[in-house]
C-alpha cells in the first residue's frame, strides 16, 4: 500500500463519522429528540383569539361611536 496523504486521512475520517451517524453511535454530533413543552401551547393560543376578538370589539365600537357622533367624518363605502 503507498503512502497515507492528508486527503486519504479526511476521507476516511470523513466516511467513519458518517456511518457513525448513520447507525446513531456518533458522540457529540447527534441530533436529540426535542422535549414537548407541556400545556402552554394551548392557552397562549387561546389568549391571542381572546385578545384579537376583544380587539376587533374595541375597533368595531369605536368607527360605531365615530360615525354616530360625527357623521361625514369617514367616507362612504360605496
Amino acid at each position: 500500500m503507498g503512502p497515507v496523504t492528508a486527503t486519504d486521512e479526511s476521507e476516511r475520517r470523513l466516511a467513519e463519522a458518517l456511518r457513525a451517524r448513520a447507525t446513531g453511535a456518533g458522540g457529540r454530533g447527534t441530533t436529540r429528540p426535542a422535549r414537548r413543552v407541556a400545556g402552554r401551547s394551548g392557552t397562549s393560543t387561546a389568549t391571542a383569539l381572546l385578545l384579537a376578538l376583544l380587539g376587533g370589539a374595541a375597533l368595531g365600537t369605536a368607527l360605531a361611536l365615530v360615525s354616530l357622533l360625527a357623521p361625514g367624518v369617514l367616507p362612504p363605502l360605496g
